[in-house]
């Protein structure tokens, strides 16, 4: 079974995800082109995973080191780093018991196995153009002389009052299982108590995603306003399509209708913020028992306990 979460959020002033650099006093921020030429600003599915393990730690989640090799690792009682690329079969239970990123996230270690990821998450992109806006800030300098002026002026790209779009996948029957990429065969590691708790902690990090570049002072919100959440049978993504939002912050109702009419699904939850798009009435009308976000996400807990 997957969860299927798209989601809109709304960017104030942010630089979510730094672009490769242009050289001279610029710091770019990474977008995309369509054919017109039109830039959107847009945010790595790498970068989005980071996020979304750092939101865990800070809800009490365990996550990996990484060693000199770049491979995660933690340490034995002793507090020595083990190498889980040569012994991570007598590790693998306590790797997943304690540490939610070797579960959540997958891992690739070139002797000891990989796993495939039951998390699986689209980059975010933002649905209106960027505008070409920057942010100014100074780089100090010690004058070489008491009369110089001091310090530089550096522009940074902002995406200012726009929308993102996004999507995160679950696959559910994977949580606390190993998988055999070959035979598909299930080895449980987890039992339904402890996989249960591990998506529930994972639903709380979406709920209060946070994260991106410059945070110190373009500290922005990247956590859900507009959710809808189905549980279907594939991992198709096929609400990311349908979201949209226009220049005037009305949600494309109609795009939304026909894909879920279009598709199969389970159950299906829609949970929006309030004061963030113009037509949330029409919203809330048109779909049935339409909630707040934090409710539709909380109404698939402990949805692993049967």
């Amino acid at each position: 079974m997957f969860l299927n979460m798209a989601y809109i959020t709304k960017v104030n002033v942010a630089s979510l995800n730094g672009g490769e650099g242009t050289g001279g006093n610029v710091t770019v921020m990474k977008k995309i082109t369509n054919y017109r030429g039109d830039e959107f600003a847009y945010v790595s599915g790498q970068a989005l995973r980071r996020y979304l393990k750092e939101t865990l730690m800070q809800l009490g989640e365990k996550i990996t080191e990484v060693d000199e090799k770049g491979q995660p690792t933690f340490r034995d009682d002793k507090g020595k780093y083990i190498d889980l690329d040569k012994k991570l079969k007598e590790h693998k239970e306590r790797a997943f018991k304690e540490f939610v990123d070797l579960d959540l996230f997958g891992y690739m270690f070139p002797n000891g196995g990989r796993r495939w990821s039951p998390l699986k998450v689209t980059p975010l992109v933002s649905i209106l153009p960027y505008k070409g806006e920057y942010d100014y800030l100074t780089r100090k300098q010690k004058p070489k002389k008491e009369n110089e002026k001091s310090g530089n002026i550096v522009q940074i790209e902002i995406d200012t009052l726009n929308f993102m779009r996004g999507n995160i996948i679950v696959n559910t029957a994977h949580i606390g299982n190993e998988i055999d990429e070959y035979s598909y065969e299930i080895n449980p590691i987890l039992d339904n108590e402890e996989k249960n708790s591990r998506l529930n902690s994972l639903l709380d990090a979406i709920k209060y995603f946070n994260g991106g570049a410059k945070q110190a002072r373009n500290l922005e919100d990247i956590a859900p306003k507009f959710i809808i959440i189905a549980k279907q049978k594939t991992g198709n993504p096929f609400l990311l399509n349908s979201l949209d939002v226009d220049s005037e912050g009305n949600i494309n109702i109609e795009n939304i209708k026909e894909a879920i009419e279009d598709n199969e699904v389970e159950s299906l939850t829609i949970g929006i913020a309030k004061g963030i798009f113009a037509n949330e009435n029409e919203i809330r009308e048109s779909f049935r028992d339409v909630t707040t976000v934090n409710k539709a996400i909380d109404s698939y807990k402990d949805m692993l306990k049967s």
